[in-house]
């Protein structure tokens, strides 16, 4: 099976042996034509179960050329994100909103499943399912197969199968997501140029299906994939809307001896999943935590108890947890919650911890405090997150504990 393209080796998109089928505005008679209307791409890396005799259903895992029980995508969170960030990057000018969590059922989406089926598909990356001119089903599903690629082809396969469904053929330009092959050493997008129009991977000129589509913008049997999905999504669709955060541990008020180890656990979200979250913790107004960047998750922070460095070296009485949190569009949360300490040593800060204590984060993706010596912030706890390898998008998996991923 293609699970991936090596450096320099360059695999086939769409299967020859099972062409898209041409639909859609200048193809079927009653075909809608509704431009400037923004869409959501749904990004499915779970492994569902793909149904036949349904169509090509989005919603309900239809297919007509794909049926059983997909393989999940082998990459963990932060592999995930990667891939679906650089899908944004490309679409990033248009009404496509990319998201890896099942929209609502009332919304119109594309659905792109990202994985392998249990039989063998051979050297391809990908496949869709149409040609839709114009974008007269929104609810299509396609496939992409090179799951162990990096991030950027396999989002050069997203792309282009997803493009296939909205009225976007093959090219000739190497640039473009349409280029019929996926790997090499170039990042395509979506390109603002006439390109001609091709019909295999040998480059062999067509004279194209969706033509009153493409003449809007360019000669006989040429592609303009830039503005033609700027035509059917019309421009991006800005996020306005507010993450969330919330403390789940610990409760408000929870009382804890000054030797106790407790867990400090936060929920981050977001309605555009997966999202990077630029994430600062205070104890008491100090930084613990400054400026980390995590996914939408639940992190846990181990919190030790006892003198600092090691412990959080807080005083006898109520402290206050504050998390302040800001999406990649700059929208802003925040989250407050109040616990007590109890049987401190008569040495120990009743202002907010140890006399050293900070933040220190590097770009192994670790965030941590209570150093006693690295220049950081004064005074709070230790909040420990964790490390792991890049991933492609400079993420960590597996911060801050169970649930929780780091960007470095």
């Amino acid at each position: 099976m293609p699970t991936s393209a090596a450096a320099g080796e360059r695999f086939p998109i769409t299967d020859p042996t099972r062409p898209p089928k041409a639909k859609g505005f200048g193809i079927e008679p009653d075909a809608p034509l509704a431009l400037g209307s923004p869409t959501l791409l749904y990004v499915n890396f779970d492994g569902p179960m793909m149904h036949g005799g349904c169509g090509d259903d989005s919603h309900n895992d239809c297919s007509t050329i794909i049926q059983g029980q997909m393989m999940e995508f082998p990459g963990d969170e932060s592999a995930r994100a990667a891939v679906v960030q650089a899908v944004r990057a490309d679409t990033a000018d248009f009404g496509i909103i990319t998201v890896s969590e099942r929209p609502p059922e009332s919304n119109p989406y594309a659905m792109v499943v990202v994985g392998e089926p249990a039989f063998d598909v051979g050297q391809v990356g990908g496949i869709a399912p149409s040609i839709d001119c114009g974008n007269s089903d929104p609810n299509e599903t396609s496939f992409a197969f090179l799951v162990d690629s990096g991030s950027n082809t396999i989002a050069t396969v997203i792309n282009q199968e997803a493009a296939h469904t909205w009225g976007l053929e093959h090219v000739d330009d190497d640039l473009d997501n349409l280029y019929p092959t996926a790997g090499g050493t170039t990042d395509p997008t979506y390109r603002d140029v006439c390109s001609q129009i091709v019909s295999d991977t040998d480059l062999n000129p067509s004279f194209g299906v969706c033509n009153q589509i493409h003449s809007m913008f360019c000669g006989n049997s040429q592609q303009n994939s830039y503005q033609e999905l700027l035509l059917v999504f019309g421009p991006t669709v800005p996020d306005t809307v507010a993450p969330s955060v919330s403390i789940d541990e610990p409760t408000e008020g929870a009382q804890f001896a000054y030797q106790d180890d407790w867990n400090l656990v936060l929920t981050l979200d977001d309605d555009r999943k997966p999202q990077v979250l630029t994430t600062t913790i205070y104890f008491d107004d100090v930084a613990a935590v400054e400026d980390s960047k995590f996914l939408d998750a639940t992190l846990d922070f181990p919190i030790k108890g006892g003198d600092a460095p090691t412990g959080h070296g807080l005083g006898n009485g109520t402290h206050t947890i504050r998390v302040e949190i800001v999406d990649e569009s700059g929208n802003e949360a925040s989250a407050e919650r109040s616990f007590v300490i109890v049987d401190a040593p008569a040495s120990a800060d009743t202002t907010g911890g140890g006399s050293e204590g900070g933040s220190s984060g590097g770009s192994d993706g670790t965030e941590e405090g209570g150093t006693g010596d690295d220049g950081g912030s004064t005074g709070g706890p230790a909040a420990t997150g964790g490390s792991g390898e890049d991933s492609g998008c400079a993420c960590t998996s597996g911060a801050a504990g169970p649930g929780g991923s780091a960007f470095a």
